[in-house]
């Protein structure tokens, strides 16, 4: 049960996270894709590709959360009762569509990036899961 809820966590935060955290500020943001354009030795038209693909990726987000994310809890109790079932299932509903919008913008970023930049970056991608894994095992 707790690999269960650790699962639905991180896919809930994958929903919301990459290397340069969509619902950052724009100077973080620059911050983060500076720090990508040195770790992973970026031309700038990368960098301007990268900003386009994370310009694209918020909006689709922010559509998400605004329009089709569901709220587990008010699913869950519109007929006065608590169901579980249905929080589950709008949690992972929720967590497939976001993920789905995040997959689809991280093969973009793969896309504009040479064989020796995916290594690098999907190396990146894994360490900072893996930081984040150990935070929430710590947490649970």
């Amino acid at each position: 049960m707790k690999k269960a809820i650790a699962g639905i966590i991180t896919a809930a935060i994958l929903v919301g996270t990459t290397y340069a955290d969509v619902n950052k500020t724009q100077s973080k943001e620059y911050n983060g894709l500076e720090k990508l354009k040195n770790e992973l030795n970026l031309t700038d038209q990368q960098i301007q590709q990268l900003k386009e693909i994370k310009k694209e990726e918020s909006k689709e987000m922010r559509n998400f959360m605004m329009k089709d994310f569901k709220n587990p809890f008010v699913e869950a109790t519109k007929n006065g009762n608590f169901d579980k079932e249905v929080f589950k299932n709008t949690v992972v509903e929720n967590a497939k569509k976001g993920s789905e919008i995040k997959a689809k913008y991280i093969e973009k970023i793969l896309a504009i990036l040479n064989e020796e930049q995916k290594n690098k970056f999907i190396k990146i991608m894994q360490e900072k899961f893996e930081r984040m894994h150990e935070k929430m095992e710590k947490r649970f």
